[in-house]
């Protein structure tokens, strides 16, 4: 009877691993095929979310503020846009020109008043191809010829102007060949920290200069030779805190506005970091004189699924789910990373036969080390379990109940956390101070099974399974934080139905372990040695 039972076993157990893999095969085929799904589609962006805090001083008049607020064009998307700011202030957003300011305006305020004004932002990088053979147009549209006329700060008619476009021979050619010239000019400039307004003169007399002195003499050359040129104020976007703006310039060119950066070497180009928030020889801020004004800008970055991986396919879109739950699309790559974390603790421990605590912590500890980097994730899980352990053995001398011991070794998983942030802070170690992300279960479950393994198995087997537990952290981690892993399982979440299906084969596991193997070499040498 036992042959039956085990034939039938191994018939259902065939069957179900042919529909765990024919049906995400099936699937994949029909999204690439019928849907035209690509791996574009699936990739990740990155959203920034800015926000701009604005102190002031009042006055005992009434309080004006505007800055700039950036909208929407064919590299960059705004959007989530809010304010915070007392009821005493009225706020609105307006519209001037190519730009959109918001503005402040009301009774006196008093002194530490606090502006603030948030948004999303997706941008996008963007490069052009400029034609060798493409000329100076003799004329332009009437909405653009505006960008050749000189302003009191871009001196577009200055003999000096003049005398430079003629010795760099920025004067005559192609259209390309005279950007160069003046690109290669300006970009070789000597650098000169922002210390308010540097008009094109000033920089082409001093020979450096900030990027908005540097930006001016481009626009003033740029001008002089004949080709509509203009400002753009902007962001360099870097998770952070930062007082720092940035310019440059953007150049009329077959109809198309061009972007240019000589001060951060981009020719006809601008990488995915760049956020313009207005166009124009403009001030980033204006407010009250009589008041004194402060500001900065906060950064942080996301990463958000595209409009086409949300929309491509709505059977099973858990891309749309997370976004309409405003969940955070890092939370959805550890939800989804997780049971791949865990197949590959299943493959190290039934395989390999390396051994950890657990089955699940290893690729917990792992995604919990995403927020901190892998290096400082370990050293900061070793820190506290070793607070951890040395806590336990001091308890163990009172012979206090499991419970109460238990609420001791949590209060000393926080504290020992709060400790280490607070030292990193201080050394400047912005990584390791980021242990507060770990979950605290986590941190105290590996604690305790640590001090058991060594009470119980011995100093030398208790490091053992240690060690083991860190390989295989290393393992998942390597694995879960994987772009290529990310992005399929992502782009198709019912890859996880192969994960099942190699689980079932692996619980059905009878093969020897290849540290077994090698424990036992010897045997087989010995063996292999008396068979010959």
């Amino acid at each position: 009877m036992a042959k039956p039972t085990h034939t039938r076993l191994r018939a259902l157990t065939a069957a179900v691993l042919a529909v765990l893999l024919i049906t995400p095969i099936a699937a994949f085929i029909y999204k690439v095929t019928a849907l035209d799904y690509r791996i574009t589609n699936i990739l990740p962006q990155t959203q920034y979310r800015v926000a701009v805090q604005m102190s002031l001083d009042g006055g005992d008049g009434r309080v004006r503020v505007a800055t700039f607020a950036p909208a929407d064009d064919a590299r960059q998307t705004i959007s989530e846009e809010s304010q915070s700011s007392p009821p005493t202030l009225h706020h609105t957003i307006e519209s001037k020109g190519l730009n959109r300011q918001a503005i402040w305006l009301g009774a006196p305020v008093p002194d530490g008043t606090e502006l603030r004004y948030e948004f999303s932002a997706l941008v996008s990088a963007v490069r052009f191809n400029i034609t060798e053979d493409l000329a100076v147009p003799e004329s332009y549209p009437r909405a653009v010829r505006e960008e050749l006329q000189p302003t009191e700060a871009i001196q577009v008619d200055a003999p000096e102007i003049r005398a430079l476009l003629q010795r760099i021979a920025a004067d005559r050619g192609p259209l390309i060949t005279r950007l160069h010239a003046i690109y290669e000019h300006t970009e070789g400039l000597g650098y000169r920290s922002f210390k308010g307004t540097t008009d094109a003169l000033t920089a082409l007399r001093l020979g450096e200069a900030s990027c908005n002195g540097k930006s001016r003499l481009f626009v003033a050359l740029a001008r002089a030779t004949g080709i509509p040129a203009r400002l753009v104020g902007g962001l360099v976007l870097q998770a952070g805190s930062k007082r720092t703006s940035h310019q440059w310039v953007e150049a009329y060119i077959a109809g198309h506005w061009v972007p240019f950066d000589p001060t951060n070497h981009h020719f006809a180009e601008l990488p995915g970091r760049y956020l313009a928030l207005y166009r124009g020889d403009e001030a980033l801020f204006r407010h009250t004189s009589e008041i004194n004004f402060d500001y900065m800008f906060t950064t942080r970055e996301r990463m958000v699924p595209s409009p086409e991986a949300r929309s491509s396919f709505s059977a099973f879109n858990v891309w749309d789910l997370f976004a309409r739950l405003r969940l955070p699309f890092s939370l959805l790559q550890t939800v989804l990373m997780l049971p791949i974390g865990a197949l590959v603790v299943v493959l190290f421990r039934n395989v390999i036969g390396v051994p950890t605590f657990g089955t699940f912590l290893p690729a917990l500890i792992a995604a919990s080390a995403g927020a901190t980097g892998l290096l400082w994730g370990l050293t900061s899980l070793v820190i506290v379990t070793v607070c951890v352990v040395v806590a336990r053995l001091g308890l163990q001398r009172l012979q206090l109940l499991h419970s109460p011991t238990l609420a001791i070794l949590l209060t000393v998983v926080v504290m020992s956390m709060l400790g280490t942030s607070l030292v990193a802070d201080y050394l400047d170690l912005e990584d390791l101070a980021k242990v507060a992300y770990f979950p605290i279960a986590v941190m105290a479950i590996t604690s305790e099974r640590l001090y058991l393994a060594l009470v119980e198995r011995g100093f030398k087997e208790g490091m053992v399974h240690f060690g083991g537990t860190l390989l295989v952290v290393l393992a998942c981690y390597l694995v879960m934080n994987s772009m290529a892993m990310q992005v399929l399982v992502s782009g198709f979440p019912e890859v996880l139905l192969l994960v099942i299906a190699a689980n079932i084969y692996l619980g059905r596991w009878v093969g020897v372990r290849l540290i077994e193997l090698w424990r036992f070499r010897r045997l087989w040498r010995d063996e292999q040695g008396t068979e010959s």
